[in-house]
């Protein structure tokens, strides 16, 4: 069954991300990366394991907080990643205007379409871009208030599986929004953050460490979106 894991950086420590990705490090576990601003441990990843994708914010322009045109929030994050060949969304925005802007700019596919727990199924839009989209979020689980013992989709399926991770749910082991809450005042507060890290309940980075032990003991090799990209091209 195919199974891909992403994060959404969203604005993490350089401490937070280098927790995360010292776990896939140590699974071997490919990830993608939508990465919202400029980080050294971003830009250093080990890239055999790691694709950096692109995470835009749309939202200030939207609230009309911001004079800086959509153009230029994509290109901001195209110079500092100018490798990138995806693109997630802060918030999941959309229209057909940034998929033509995304066109433009050379993106390959974008995933901003959310569809928790449901079979999902990539296709091509009508400028060529492949949408690819996804069905687990940790928010979204405890939003639901689901217990993370249970992921809410089966492993042993055949089904498409596609995660999407933020590192401070995976640092924090976020197990219900309370939690992450309580933290969020020292999100970038590296030494206090420490204090509210949940150790009592099965979290966020229990269901990950699930996850990449599954992966770990079936042997399955596993592929960034832009391999599964190429994958899906060639059997089109």
């Amino acid at each position: 069954m195919p199974i891909f894991i992403t994060c959404d950086i969203d604005w993490a420590s350089e401490e937070v991300l280098a927790d995360t990705f010292a776990i896939f490090e140590q699974y071997n576990v490919k990830c993608t990366l939508f990465a919202t601003h400029d980080s050294e441990v971003v830009k250093n990843c080990n890239k055999n394991i790691f694709e950096v994708a692109i995470h835009p914010n749309f939202n200030p322009l939207l609230e009309g907080k911001s004079t800086v045109s959509a153009n230029e929030v994509i290109d901001k994050l195209l110079e500092i990643y100018p490798t990138a060949k995806g693109v997630r969304s802060h918030g999941l925005v959309q229209s057909s205007r940034l998929l033509s802007l995304y066109k433009q700019k050379s993106i390959l596919y974008e995933c901003d379409h959310f569809c928790p727990y449901q079979k999902i199924e990539p296709y091509a839009l009508w400028n060529g871009l492949l949408r690819i989209p996804y069905n687990w979020e940790d928010d979204i689980h405890y939003l639901h208030e689901k217990d993370f013992g249970a992921l809410g989709v089966n492993l042993l399926s055949d089904d498409l599986l596609i995660f999407d991770f933020h590192p401070i749910h995976i640092f924090l082991n976020t197990d219900c929004e309370a939690t992450y809450l309580q933290a969020k005042p020292y999100y970038h507060d590296y030494k206090h953050l420490k204090e509210y890290r949940n150790t009592q309940k099965k979290g966020v980075r229990d269901a990950l460490i699930t996850i990449l032990e599954y992966l770990k003991e079936n042997q399955t090799r596993t592929t960034t979106l832009s391999e599964f990209y190429y994958q899906f091209s060639t059997k089109a």
